[in-house]
């Protein structure tokens, strides 16, 4: 399970965002009235301004899910999450260690589970096109990685706990598997060599047919 925030950690950052919005006249306490009413160069320069390093800003338009196949996806990516874990534990060894996984840690990702203060995201939001895929997770710290890029995407959310979306929205997307904050990422379990430990358990092969098999509908 991942690691609840702090409460003085979670205030803290609140009013450092707030504090930024305010300085770009935009303050938190009012919302938006449409979605489109900041231009793609406000989100740009919020980008840079908050500092996502490693990270890629892209634009991905709204993609209408039904709230069944909505429900459907989420439980589908809970249950992958376990495989993708198991991949990057015998495969990403050496990228789970630069991004400051213990050796601990590793071995409970091995088995499937999360390492306290880390989180699998994904990086396009179902909404948006995004897919249960393992190209389309990523393993990383949920702080404060994980909550800045939500705190960003939630700048764009309006109405009700944010239930309108905009058509178009700006996510900020990690790089690899294994988001390392540098530029130290390889890709391929670090120091482009597969981690040893892969003999002794799930190859990519057999971990894709894992999750092949337990495809909503099989």
């Amino acid at each position: 399970m991942t690691d609840e925030l702090m409460p003085s950690d979670s205030v803290d950052f609140q009013k450092e965002l707030e504090a930024f919005l305010r300085s770009q006249d935009l303050s938190s306490e009012t919302p938006f009235s449409e979605p489109e009413e900041q231009p793609q160069e406000f989100w740009e320069k919020l980008f840079k301004e908050m500092n996502f390093p490693g990270m890629d800003l892209m634009a991905v338009g709204y993609f209408n899910l039904s709230s069944d196949d909505l429900v459907e996806q989420r439980s589908f990516f809970r249950k992958s999450m376990r495989d993708f874990l198991k991949l990057l534990g015998y495969n990403y060894a050496n990228d789970l260690r630069a991004a400051g996984v213990t050796d601990e840690g590793v071995f409970h990702i091995k088995k499937g589970n999360l390492p306290e203060n880390y989180t699998v995201h994904l990086k396009y939001p179902l909404e948006y096109g995004g897919r249960v895929d393992f190209n389309n997770m990523v393993f990383m710290q949920t702080h404060p990685y994980h909550d800045l890029i939500h705190a960003y995407v939630d700048q764009q959310l309006v109405g009700v706990e944010g239930s309108v979306r905009p058509r178009q929205l700006y996510v900020p997307v990690p790089v690899g598997k294994v988001y390392i904050p540098s530029s130290d990422y390889t890709g391929s379990g670090g120091k482009n060599k597969q981690d040893r430990s892969t003999v002794a358990g799930f190859t990519q092969a057999a971990l894709k047919d894992l999750m092949i098999k337990s495809m909503p509908g099989r």
